[in-house]
């Protein structure tokens, strides 16, 4: 498999884009890092440790992009891999910082694992064959493509998506993980990671472990978030734009100032435009110009200002 080198190609990436020479048909500039994100979309690529920051609960690539973490060569078979069975033997994708990282992380490991931005639960891996019969046939170590890989349940525990919880039944666990949608969890997430890593930039707070970022928000806030905003049918509380096909959009923002209090009396939901409007102290919020369109076509109150 030819992975991506990512110091190089994204050190290319970003010198061939220099933030105001980046504009779409609608003229408005594109953040580098929004380029950069959709040619990692288009594949895996190689990391180092420090490129991976544990922000809260999540993992971004070099601090700025949600990620998901596999390992390429599991040394499975491939009748492990092409196994339907959400227990079969075969690697499990990583959405959070979670015990089974954290112990690959102390055995020094960490190298083995590719980072993916695909939306879907389809990867390349590679199969190790153990048997004589199949190694004539296929080789000892051959290239696997859209094989589907499950949600690690370490992940699902450590951020309680969508109400997932160790003291569940297995029957119930492995729904969840039959039922994780790698695309829904990253556009229902990207927003939150957006908003805190905001704030986080404006107090320009500095940490002394360099790969890990706690959030400015309460450790269960993420799901808060999720189920607030799902229960308001992804609209904007003030503009009423449907988000819903851009989930990344709509913000939930804290009335008072204090990110730790998640009373919903101090929770309000809003369009990533309304957020970003609704005080001084939000002027500098970036929006994906993507999104920042959509809104002004959609929402009539934008859409005459």
């Amino acid at each position: 498999m030819e992975l991506k080198n990512s110091f190089l190609e994204i050190k290319r990436l970003k010198e061939r884009i220099k933030g105001d020479d980046i504009t779409d048909s609608f003229a408005i500039p594109l953040d580098p890092l929004d380029v950069i994100k959709i040619e990692l979309e288009k594949g895996e690529i190689q990391v180092d440790r420090s490129q991976i920051i544990q922000h809260g609960p999540f993992l971004l690539y070099e601090g700025k992009i949600l990620a998901i973490l596999y390992i390429y060569d599991y040394r499975a078979t491939q009748e492990d891999l092409l196994s339907e069975s959400v227990n079969k033997k075969a690697p499990k994708f990583h959405f959070s910082w979670c015990r089974t990282l954290s112990e690959m992380d102390r055995k020094g490991k960490f190298a083995r694992y590719i980072f993916s931005r695909k939306k879907i639960n389809k990867f390349k891996v590679q199969a190790t064959e153990r048997e004589p019969s199949m190694i004539r046939k296929l080789g000892e170590h051959h290239e696997m493509e859209d094989v589907t890989l499950y949600a690690c349940k370490n992940c699902l525990n450590e951020t309680g998506y969508k109400g997932y919880s160790k003291d569940l039944k297995a029957d119930e666990k492995d729904k969840h993980v039959l039922d994780f949608d790698i695309k829904e969890f990253l556009d229902e997430n990207e927003a939150t990671v957006t908003t805190s890593r905001f704030y986080l930039e404006q107090k320009r707070v500095k940490f002394s472990d360099e790969t890990v970022q706690p959030m400015v928000y309460s450790d269960d806030f993420p799901e808060t978030s999720r189920k607030l905003r799902t229960s308001k049918d992804w609209k904007c509380t003030k503009c009423n734009v449907d988000m819903s096909r851009y989930k990344a959009g709509l913000h939930v923002h804290h009335k008072n100032g204090v990110k730790s209090d998640d009373s919903l009396s101090n929770l309000q939901v809003l369009c990533a435009l309304c957020h970003k409007h609704i005080d001084s102290d939000h002027k500098g919020m970036y929006i994906d110009p993507s999104i920042e369109r959509y809104i002004k076509r959609n929402s009539e109150y934008w859409n005459k200002n």
